[in-house]
C-alpha cells in the first residue's frame, strides 16, 4: 500500500487512536494547506496545495472510520489486502442468519404492499408491517450490542499491538467484523427507509 494515512498525522500506524487528537491534527494541517492560501501563489504551488489538502482529507476519513483504519493497517502491515474477506467472522453465524432471514421477510413483505390494490388490503398487512418493525429493533440492538463489544476487542486488540504482538489475524478478524456490521446495519436501513416510503 503506497498510501499511508498514519504519516499524514505523524501517528504510529495502531488499530484504535484518539478521535479529538486526529480531529485537532486535521484542523492544522488542512489550515496549513486549504487552497484558499494559496490563491496568489504560482500555478505549481497552487496545485501542490490541492493535492496535499485531498491527501490530507483522504486519510482523515481512512482514520476516523475504525472499519477503513484496520483495513489500511493491515495492508501497511501485511503489503497487501486480507484474503477471503467474504467469510463469515468468528461468532457472528447467527447473527449473519438473522439479519439474511430478516432482509428477505421485508423484501417479500414490501411486495406485498406494493401489490395491494386498496385500503382495505393494505390494512390487512399493518399487523405483519408492526411485527416487522418490532423485529427490525430487536436486530438493531443486537448490532449496537455487537458494536459496543467490537469497541471493547479495538480496544484492547491496540492494547496488545502497541506492546509489540502485531497479531494480524486478529486485526483481520476485527476488521472483517467491522465490515459485516457496517453492511447489516446498512441493509436493516435500507429496508426501514422502503417501509417508510412505501419503495
Amino acid at each position: 500500500m503506497s498510501f499511508n494515512p498514519f504519516a499524514a498525522f505523524e501517528l504510529e500506524p495502531s488499530p484504535a487512536l484518539d478521535s479529538e487528537a486526529l480531529k485537532e491534527r486535521f484542523a492544522r494541517a488542512t489550515a496549513a494547506w486549504h487552497p484558499d492560501k494559496f490563491q496568489q501563489a504560482p500555478e505549481a504551488e497552487k496545485l501542490a496545495a490541492e493535492t496535499r489538502y485531498t491527501e490530507l482529507n483522504r486519510a482523515y476519513q481512512t482514520l476516523v472510520d475504525s472499519r477503513q483504519r484496520l483495513l489500511a493497517l493491515y495492508e501497511l502491515t501485511k503489503g497487501e489486502k486480507p484474503r477471503d474477506v467474504q467469510r463469515i467472522p468468528p461468532g457472528t453465524m447467527d447473527l449473519f442468519i438473522e439479519v439474511g432471514q430478516t432482509c428477505q421477510q421485508f423484501d417479500q413483505f414490501l411486495e406485498r404492499k406494493k401489490a395491494a390494490g386498496g385500503a382495505l388490503e393494505r390494512a390487512a398487512l399493518m399487523g405483519e408491517e408492526l411485527a416487522l418493525q418490532d423485529a427490525l429493533m430487536t436486530l438493531r440492538g443486537k448490532l449496537e450490542q455487537l458494536g459496543t463489544t467490537l469497541e471493547q476487542d479495538l480496544a484492547a486488540l491496540d492494547a496488545r499491538w502497541r506492546a509489540g504482538e502485531k497479531d494480524l489475524n486478529a486485526l483481520e478478524t476485527v476488521y472483517r467484523k467491522y465490515s459485516y456490521l457496517a453492511r447489516w446495519r446498512q441493509q436493516l436501513e435500507e429496508r426501514e427507509i422502503a417501509l417508510l416510503t412505501g419503495e
